[in-house]
């Protein structure tokens, strides 16, 4: 029973061990494809960053967890949220697994985007932020190893049965990113009027680790004896191992790289008077529809501080007492994994480096002005798979309905999470505040929780000041114009 926890612990230590977050950011489809998203609509398309209804955006705080799997979950009306608040925790047997025939796989993510700058015109804008972003993903998980991993090989109905697998991936990652985004206006004319912009980052790496399993075949005799007649498998970690400098080394640089994006987006019919904010007339339409085109997230971390890669090729062992092996350390596990192998603690090392890629994908978005304040959107995600080192991103579509004003916004969103999965989401905006989920689902209780996900942000819209006497928009000498606030 040991071994499943400390098989999970050594597979997934790399999320947890930096700063406390449970798990880069996923779509925020509530508030991403909004007039009013800013910094946080950016990272969707990089082109969105020019011809926004504001001049400047001073962004304190935002942040973005999301969770999501087809394998465990909470049973609902477990009300998780009432008794977290009271301090109490739920009861075991409310947490369960989807015990199919079907290989398993989870996505996690997170960001924490720290005060950033934002300058949008009609002809070109400029933006700069910090973020540190987590992510995992695991795919192809074969159904019966997830279930010893849960049960433990205790678990007398799948014993004495062969049982093969393959192309399991599992990859987890930390890091720091510092970025620029540009965006220049390429056409304008009567109907037509075209941005684009690009993203650029510079990634600091923490930790990370990554299992490959290429092929597994193996029967468990008995709870104390794992046959693994072939393998071929090879994992990688840069992490924290233990001492008494846990949490500075859990800081540390390990890795280094970078990042981009880019994007365009066409706007039919694009109506200056309705992103006037001193137009004082009837509300009009900003325009007919417009539809953007990204490729997001190319980039990659190259690994090579405390960075240990094995291989194991067609190995094969008899695997006595698996029952009570423990694991601890990253160091201790792959002395245990080599020796058991291939008789010596380091046999498979190859490596002291390798590259994990970002969460690759290409993106297009819709949107269509209903109203003046109704819209209507669609988008896609799909994954790029750029290299089996990867952590992958879920693919997804998403249909989301939203009202919106310069000072108040509420969306709802719909989303067919990676193809297998309807999530329906709420985010509302008042003011310098956003808060939302793409799912909302988990926090009702009234289904089975798979998942979890929230986000928020907190940012300051600055807008053209106006010439009162005139109504027009005035201009300032040596600079932009003073500005009003988008605040209570």
């Amino acid at each position: 029973m040991q071994l499943r926890v400390k098989i999970w612990k050594f597979l997934i230590t790399g999320i947890l061990v930096f700063s406390g977050l449970n798990s880069f950011s996923q779509e925020m489809w509530g508030i991403a494809n909004s007039n009013y998203a800013g910094t946080m609509g950016h990272e969707l398309n990089p082109a969105s960053i020019v011809a926004n209804p504001f001049k400047w955006e001073i962004h304190f705080l935002s942040a973005d967890v999301s969770v999501m799997n087809n394998y465990m979950f909470l049973k609902r009306n477990s009300r998780a949220i009432r008794l977290g608040v009271r301090g109490e925790s739920v009861n075991e047997e409310r947490f369960t697994d989807n015990y199919t025939k079907n290989d398993k796989k989870a996505f996690g993510s997170a960001y924490i985007k720290l005060p950033s700058l934002m300058y949008s015109g009609k002809k070109w804008g400029l933006g700069f932020h910090v973020s540190t972003k987590v992510g995992l993903s695991a795919t192809g998980i074969p159904y019966h190893l997830a279930k010893f991993m849960k049960e433990g090989f205790d678990y007398t109905p799948q014993q004495q049965i062969n049982y093969s697998g393959g192309n399991a991936a599992i990859a987890a990652m930390n890091y720091n990113e510092a970025g620029i985004t540009g965006g220049l206006l390429l056409m304008d004319d009567k109907t037509s009027f075209l941005t684009g912009g690009i993203t650029l980052n510079y990634l600091y790496g923490m930790n990370s680790v990554y299992l490959l399993i290429n092929d597994i075949n193996y029967n468990v005799q008995a709870d104390t004896l794992w046959q693994i007649y072939v393998a071929n498998a090879e994992y990688g970690h840069a992490s924290v191992d233990g001492g008494n400098n846990g949490a500075s080394d859990a800081l540390s640089k390990k890795g280094g790289g970078f990042s981009t994006s880019v994007g365009v987006q066409y706007y039919r019919n694009r109506n200056d008077a309705a992103y006037n904010p001193c137009f004082n007339g009837k509300a009009q339409k900003k325009y007919d529809y417009k539809i953007g085109f990204s490729l997001i997230d190319i980039g990659r971390i190259k690994w090579n501080t405390n960075a240990h890669k094995y291989v194991f090729d067609d190995v094969s062992t008899d695997w006595f007492g698996i029952d009570t092996l423990k694991l601890g350390s990253f160091s201790a596990s792959d002395s245990t994994f080599n020796t058991q192998f291939y008789g010596l603690p380091e046999a498979g090392l190859t490596a002291n480096t390798y590259n994990l890629f970002t969460p690759a994908a290409a993106s297009m978005q819709f949107d269509y002005a209903y109203s003046p304040n109704i819209y209507f959107n669609f988008s896609v995600i799909q994954r790029l798979p750029l290299s089996d080192y990867m952590i992958k991103r879920p693919n997804q579509i998403s249909i989301t309905a939203r009202y919106e004003t310069k000072r108040f916004e509420i969306a709802i969103p719909y989303s067919l999470y990676d193809y297998y999965r309807n999530r329906i989401g709420l985010a509302i905006r008042y003011g310098v505040f956003t808060l939302g989920t793409d799912m909302i689902g988990p926090y009702t209780g009234i289904s089975n929780a798979f998942g979890v996900d929230i986000y928020f942000g907190i940012k300051w819209q600055i807008y053209q000041s106006c010439n009162r006497k005139s109504g027009k928009q005035s201009k300032s000498k040596g600079g932009p114009a003073q500005g009003c606030f988008n605040d209570f």
